[in-house]
Formats: structure tokens, C-alpha cells, sequence
């Protein structure tokens, strides 16, 4: 960055020397934050040297950061890259990616999110439990004030002692427990909400290797001479991830690639109305899309073999996700210390984990969410808590 911008080297050294210092810092993730004693909140006393550093940067965002370059090439690149449709969000966020990267606490899967999700099966199936698949829950059944089970779409039900919801927040809120047991401070995050945006997510199936692709999870990010336009907007550059470093997405000699865009949820929620049209604009995204993509590698529009668009209504429904929102709440500097409860006022026997709960989305997160509630069960049941690893 330097190199590129030596006017701008004291902005740059401030970031690095921040990503060195947060290195000393060893998080605790252990423990249920709900659970946290006086014990706990001494060992907390090896964070005050660090207090200064977390003050400032939790206050400084994206856009904040991008405004202290001079030089206009990182003033661009950083404005494509890191700022986008969410210049509020908090640089601090952006310190720990690269400190847990250095630490190799935090990357890529090789599998991707399935062999995560497998070994969370494979262990929840060996201590006896069951999956029913393919199987939309449509109510939470309460009785006096106490969740007992589950419906299905089908009309079947699932009794139960305990019920924990991961999915959608909206859904299970306002129509799996139909808006009851709401708290106004709840309700509030719902009626005023502040989402990550929705995605449009293009894939493709691509005849080539990409021998001399360097390798990066984070993929390339590039200027385009021609704008792509989706929702009305112009989008002026294209990151794109080469997933040539898993073999597990395509057979030899063939790599899956992937590129995605902020878009607008109400511009494909009135589209998706008319399916035809629907269709005709998402092929009309992928062919823009290889077309700027053979610009900057020759010859790969006649080498993709597959293509796959999705839109924030493809994510709704799949996943329910609201308003096609893939990462939830949207952190910003003054929401960066927002902390939601994971059960509700007036109902009994009921949690809620994942992104919903836990601002900052993610499947780590997600998952980090599920162990926390589990040890929240296993105080109210008078149990210890025993992780084993994957």
C-alpha cells in the first residue's frame, strides 16, 4: 500500500501497528457471555492495556477511513472495496479478520459451509438426536405461556421440552409465535430495521483451471470499463472469487467462480412478480457478468458450462431469510456493543439462536450462538457443560 501511496504511509502504518497490537489479545469465546461472573470479569483486567486502542478504532468507520487517504487510486479501491453500501460499518471488525487470518483462527473450509455443517450433524446424530429434513416449520405450539413443540407445513407436530429456534428472527417472531411475547425493545429492531443489504449472487461452472490464479479467499476485485447495472444502479467494479484451491466444487480441470453485488430488495420483490421478466433479468446479470469477465480472462465466456443467479427473493425463500438479508443486523459504530436476548419475556422453555441473536452474522458467529444457548440450558438443568471437538 505504500508503494501505491506514500503519501498516505502514516493512515497505513496506524492500521498495521493496530492489527500487531490486537494480536496480543486472546478473546474469550468460551463462555456464554450471560454467564460471566465476578471471576470472569476480573480476568477481563488483561484487556485494560488495550482499551485505548479498541476506544478508537471502535469509533472509526469504513468511510472514515477511506476520507483519511490522499491518494485518489486507494481513495477508489477502498471505496469499491471495503466501504460500498456500508460506510458506517466499524473498521474494528475489519482489524480482527486480519488478526485472526495471521493467527489461523479464521479462513476458508476447504469443503466450504456443508463440511462445517457435517460435522455438527455427524456429532449432534452420534448422541442420539434426529433430523427431519425438508420440513418447514409453520408454528411454535405454546401452552400456558410455555413452548411444548413444533408444526410443520404439513400439519404434523413434534412435542418437545425444550424449543430452540435458528432460524429467520422475523419468521419465528412474527409469524412461528404470530408476534406475541414481543418486548417494545424488540419490536423496535424489527420496525426500524437496519439490515446488512441483500445480495445478488452470480455463480459459474468454468472449463478451466486457473493455474496462474494466485489462490485468495477473499478473491480479486477489479474496474470495469463497462458499469454492470442491477436494481438501477451502475456497479463500476467486480470482485470475484476463484475457488481453485477446493477440489471438493468441481471435477479436475474445472473451477467454480463467484461474484456478487448489493442490489435493492424491493426493486426484485416487485420483479419476482412477474416471473417472466424475473427470469429474462437475471439471465440478461449473468451474461453482463462473463462478458466483463472474458475482458479480464480471455476466452472464459465460451468455457463456462453452468451459470447460477440468485436474488434476494432466491435467498428468502430458501432460507427465509427477511428481506433476503444473508448476514442480519447491520453493526455500526453506535450498535457496535448491541447485545439481543436469546429468550423472551413471558415464554418459557423457548431460545432463539444465530444471526438474529448475535449481531455480526456469519456462520461462525451462528454457531458460537448455538454453543452459548446450550450452556444457558445446561445451567437452568443444574448440568455441566462438555464440548468435545469435531
Amino acid at each position: 500500500m505504500i508503494d501505491l501511496a506514500p503519501e498516505d504511509s502514516k493512515v497505513i502504518h496506524d492500521f498495521t501497528n493496530a492489527v500487531r497490537a490486537f494480536r496480543k489479545i486472546d478473546m474469550p469465546v468460551d463462555k456464554a457471555p450471560e454467564l460471566y461472573n465476578l471471576i470472569d470479569m476480573l480476568k477481563m483486567v488483561k484487556m485494560l492495556p488495550y482499551l485505548r486502542l479498541t476506544n478508537k478504532w471502535s469509533k472509526i468507520t469504513t468511510r472514515d477511513f477511506m476520507e483519511q487517504f490522499k491518494n485518489p487510486f486507494m481513495r477508489e479501491v477502498l471505496n469499491a472495496t471495503i466501504v460500498g453500501d456500508t460506510p458506517d460499518f466499524p473498521l474494528f471488525f475489519m482489524l480482527f479478520t486480519f488478526v485472526w487470518l495471521d493467527q489461523k483462527m479464521a479462513g476458508y473450509l476447504v469443503g466450504g459451509a456443508r463440511e462445517l455443517t457435517s460435522r455438527i450433524e455427524k456429532r449432534y446424530l452420534s448422541l442420539g438426536g434426529e433430523l427431519s429434513l425438508s420440513s418447514r416449520v409453520d408454528k411454535i405450539l405454546v401452552e400456558n405461556d410455555k413452548a411444548i413443540g413444533i408444526q410443520t407445513t404439513d400439519g404434523k407436530q413434534y412435542r418437545s421440552d425444550i424449543v430452540i429456534s435458528a432460524a429467520d428472527g422475523h419468521t419465528t417472531l412474527f409469524g412461528m409465535l404470530e408476534g406475541k411475547y414481543l418486548d417494545n425493545k424488540t419490536r423496535s429492531y424489527y420496525e426500524n430495521p437496519q439490515l446488512f443489504p441483500p445480495l445478488i449472487y452470480v455463480s459459474l461452472g468454468v472449463a478451466r483451471s486457473f493455474v496462474d490464479s494466485h489462490s485468495s479467499v477473499a478473491g480479486i476485485n477489479f474496474p470495469l470499463t463497462e458499469p454492470i447495472i442491477i436494481s438501477g444502479k451502475e456497479n463500476k467494479w467486480m470482485g470475484v472469487q476463484i475457488y481453485n484451491f477446493d477440489s471438493t466444487l468441481a471435477p479436475k480441470g474445472k473451477t467454480v467462480l463467484k461474484t456478487q453485488f448489493s442490489t435493492d430488495y424491493e426493486f426484485w420483490k416487485k420483479l419476482s412478480q412477474e416471473p417472466e421478466r424475473y427470469k429474462l433479468e437475471k439471465e440478461r446479470i449473468a451474461r453482463d457478468v462473463i462478458n466483463r469477465l472474458d475482458k479480464r480472462f480471455p476466452g472464459i465466456s465460451r468455457q463456462v458450462e453452468v451459470w447460477d443467479v440468485a436474488t434476494p427473493i432466491t435467498w428468502e425463500r430458501y432460507t427465509g431469510n427477511w428481506r433476503g438479508s444473508y448476514e442480519g443486523w447491520l453493526l455500526k459504530k453506535w450498535t457496535l456493543n448491541t447485545r439481543m436476548k436469546k429468550t423472551l419475556a413471558g415464554l418459557d422453555n423457548f431460545y432463539m439462536v444465530g444471526q438474529w441473536v448475535e449481531p455480526g452474522g456469519g456462520m461462525p458467529t451462528a454457531v458460537m450462538s448455538g454453543r452459548n444457548v446450550t450452556q444457558l440450558i445446561c445451567r437452568n438443568d443444574n448440568k455441566g457443560f462438555i464440548s468435545n471437538r469435531l
